[in-house]
């Protein structure tokens, strides 16, 4: 349910833009709506994947991680959707403006009744990146994920019209109202740290 109201707040979004394509104006253009899809290599070991992209600073670096900022896409999630013809899933989330980047990878591993954890930080500066506006809706394409090794991996798979098209059928969106966007490579610094105490998942 979550993802039809964010696609339906798209529309809205998108019917109230000027003339700078998805930049919409007035009441209520805050929030940005950004959809990503994920899809799993057909050769793993049906693992639980996350994909984490965060909001960065005016100076570049990642923000203090918390929920407002960050895009948490995550398989088999109860608000993601799937369409029939098209691999992987989809979800949608509302953020505020600015700057993002792929933070991390991440997967579970069940395994003769023992979890095993697969690792996918990104330590290097250079990593995939975007920007959005208030009142804009974009759509980042599918990525795939896997696991090498005992690292989890991700890649941009494929950004195509038509996937987003069928995404915004399924969900009774307003097809055209949500733009597809490119990421583009950045550098931000990484310093890997447990994301909480309790937590065996490791962010920048």
């Amino acid at each position: 349910m979550r993802f039809l109201f964010l696609i339906l707040a798209a529309g809205l979004l998108v019917q109230c833009a000027n003339g700078r394509g998805n930049q919409a104006s007035g009441a209520g253009s805050g929030d940005a709506l950004v959809i990503v899809g994920i899809a799993e290599t057909s050769d793993n070991r049906d693992p639980s994947y996350s994909l984490l992209w965060r909001k960065l600073t005016p100076d570049g670096a990642f923000a203090d991680y918390d929920d407002a900022r960050s895009i948490d896409v995550r398989t088999n999630s109860d608000s993601s959707i799937r369409v029939d013809g098209i691999p992987g899933e989809f979800d949608s989330f509302r953020v505020s403006p600015g700057v993002y980047a792929l933070d991390s990878a991440f997967a579970t591993l069940r395994e003769g009744g023992a979890n095993y954890i697969a690792q996918g930080v990104i330590e290097r500066p250079q990593r995939p990146s975007f920007e959005v506006r208030a009142g804009e809706a974009v759509y980042l394409g599918i990525w795939e994920m896997d696991v090498d090794g005992a690292n989890a991996v991700t890649r941009l798979w494929r950004l195509d019209q038509s996937d987003l098209d069928a995404v915004l059928r399924a969900s009774r969106g307003v097809a055209g109202s949500v733009r597809l966007l490119q990421t583009e490579s950045r550098s931000v610094p990484c310093a890997p740290r447990r994301m909480g105490p309790m937590s065996q998942r490791q962010v920048c």
